[in-house]
């Protein structure tokens, strides 16, 4: 059933494991009936029929066997006949065949097969521990078409089952689209739509939905095909003080919490996480297992009113080190410093796993990339903040909407590339580019109502269609579903500057720039600080806003147009004069009356002062 298991046998080194698995039968999940003893006369007779099927696998067999036989043994009987068979029993299932650690299933009733597994996931704290671990078991069900042969099921809807349970997390069920669908209305289960995944050995792709015994997620989230997935290890308590183990512990758990509201990843659940707490483990074997590309690790260190804090970001395909950051801290308020660290590590394990990301796609080629890695590349090229890059980006989000239209993500890409393109007027028509925009982060939202960024990014499109209130409300939301999305708190620096709200809008930027201190998007949350601070008279400020902006982004419109106005209500026309026509090189033939429409200033007086200084520059009023 399982390629896990399969692996277990052919495993040259694992002979004695080998040895008690093909002993096992007596051992395992269930027991054989007598009737399936002696149903091998009736093999010859084969029929079809429609059946939901249920795949279960349990989790690190050759680990535990390697660790103590006796004890992973004796753990299993007691799986067996304290929660798996009961469960099966309960609900109407047939034990169809046994293999080693694994079983395999048969229903009458897609509700019925569903409410067994979820009865046996739910028993994941009373189960048999093998040491310190408790035993876990994967689970996958479908529902198709089987070849009935005796007592035993073979063809393609067995095969989808195994598939789907291996990419099922510990203690988790993961059920084909078919069984989503008829499920629908007949359970209060909370599903996690994982999109259309291609299975191994399976000629189509499979929708997929996974289910959680904790109850995450907390919205239905779609993760389209190849995101990215990163389990957080409970972090080392170093301090010799057992007391120090709830600091210890916090900090993973918001981490996995706060990681967790961010769409660009998958995020393996707590109490996964946690049942490798105390073991050494190889990253390596341990990514591989859980199917996760990154593991995030660490330690805490308290002495006397002092803690440090290590934390470590590796791929778990190469077991390379992809960041290492040090945090010490004055333990004044423990929970303050526990959210601080915490935000400091997210604000660097998000950009870190991306930049890794787009460097793996990148050695791809096109015609190998799935949806997600196609927004990846669209990313990066809007991410370049210039025309081409603008062209390029919207072909591979266009490509990735294509290859998978149940994906936001793509839409969530493609609107911010339309906001940049009439900020730069690579596009004309500003009325028409925000509209569009406003409609693509819509779709998105309508796919995946949970996306923060999706809602962040049409919060930034109302805003510059002028609906001031209706924009904060949606920025507002994206900071609720994610407290950690940078672009959100940056895009929030705009909402007040150009409100005239120069204290807010500084404080935005700093809240962003703290989360994502390298984000591309830094250009225009500074941009946001740059205006508060012009409508507020601070002229200085806002020049040396945008000369932040202007090392790394030389070309940005925003802040060649914000600079070229703080000068010259500053009177330093040589200077002002300079700068408008560097950006007149940028944007040639650029008018006061196309600026008034581009930049969305919310009081009129406001937006007459700002203009002000555009026109006392030189610039002509269209």
């Amino acid at each position: 059933m399982g390629s896990r298991s399969e692996a277990l046998i052919r495993a040259p080194d694992n002979g004695r494991t080998r040895e008690i698995l093909e002993k096992l039968p007596q051992l395992s999940l269930t027991e054989p009936s007598a009737e399936r003893k002696g149903a091998s006369s009736g093999r010859g007779l084969m029929k079809r029929r429609l059946a939901a099927v249920m795949a279960a696998d349990i989790v690190g067999f050759s680990r535990m066997m390697a660790s103590d036989e006796a004890v992973t043994l004796s753990a299993l009987r007691r799986l067996r006949s304290d929660h798996f068979q009961p469960a099966v029993t309960a609900h109407g299932g047939r034990v169809v065949k046994l293999m080693g650690d694994g079983a395999l299933v048969e229903f009458n009733s897609v509700v019925e097969a569903f409410a067994a597994a979820r009865d046996i996931q739910t028993t994941a704290s009373r189960r048999p521990h093998v040491g310190d671990t408790p035993i876990a078991l994967r689970i996958g069900i479908n529902l198709g078409d089987v070849i009935v042969s005796g007592r035993d099921i073979y063809g393609d809807g067995v095969n989808v089952a195994a598939r789907l349970e291996a990419l099922a997390e510990p203690d988790g069920i993961c059920i084909s689209g078919a069984v989503h669908d008829s499920l629908t209305g007949k359970t209060d289960a909370r599903f996690e739509d994982l999109g259309p995944q291609e299975l191994k050995n399976i000629d189509r792709h499979v929708p997929v939905f996974r289910w959680r015994a904790d109850g995450v997620p907390a919205v239905h989230r779609s993760t389209g095909l190849g995101k990215p997935s990163i389990v957080v290890l409970a972090f080392d308590n170093m301090s010799g003080d057992a007391d120090q183990e709830f600091f210890s512990d916090g900090i993973s758990e918001d981490l996995i919490t706060a990681l967790s509201h961010f769409s660009e990843l998958f995020v393996i659940a707590r109490n996964t996480a946690f049942s490798f707490k105390g073991q050494a483990v190889s990253v390596g074997a341990l990514c591989a297992e859980l199917g996760v590309r990154y593991l995030l690790e660490g330690s805490v260190r308290k002495a006397g009113n002092k803690v440090r804090v290590t934390a470590q970001l590796i791929d778990g395909e190469t077991e390379t080190h992809i960041w290492a950051g040090r945090f010490d801290r004055d333990l004044t308020d423990i929970f303050a410093v526990q959210d601080e660290i915490t935000q400091a590590i997210v604000g660097a394990v998000l950009p870190e796993t991306m930049t890794a990301e787009t460097r793996r796609v990148q050695a791809k080629r096109d015609t190998d990339l799935s949806a997600w890695e196609m927004d990846l590349r669209a990313r990066h090229h809007a991410g370049r903040i210039d025309r081409e890059g603008w062209v390029a980006a919207r072909e591979y989000a266009d490509r990735a909407v294509a290859l998978d239209p149940t994906v936001s993500g793509p839409l969530v890409t493609r609107a911010m590339a339309e906001l940049d393109a009439m900020l730069h007027q690579w596009r004309p028509d500003a009325k028409e580019a925000i509209a569009e925009a406003v409609a693509l982060a819509k779709r998105a939202i309508a796919l995946d109502p949970g996306d923060a960024q999706a809602r962040s990014a049409l919060g930034k499109a109302v805003l510059f269609g002028r609906g001031f209130n209706e924009g904060l409300s949606h920025l507002q939301e994206a900071v609720r579903l994610n407290p950690n999305l940078a672009n959100a708190h940056g895009v929030l620096a705009a909402y007040h500057g150009v409100s005239n709200e120069y204290d807010l809008a500084r404080a935005c930027c700093n809240k962003a720039m703290a989360l994502s201190p390298r984000d591309p998007g830094r250009a225009f949350w500074l941009g946001g600080q740059g205006i508060g601070a012009y409508l507020s008279g601070d002229y200085e400020g806002c020049i040396s806003c945008n000369d932040r902006v202007l090392r790394d982004f030389p070309g940005y419109a925003s802040a060649l147009r914000q600079k070229t106005a703080a000068l010259a209500m500053l009177d330093r026309m040589d200077e002002a004069q300079a700068m408008l026509a560097r950006l007149s090189e940028k944007m040639p033939g650029q008018t006061v009356s196309e600026v008034r429409h581009i930049v969305p200033i919310r009081y009129p007086d406001d937006h007459e002062h700002w203009l002000d200084g555009l026109r006392r520059a030189g610039m002509p009023e269209g």
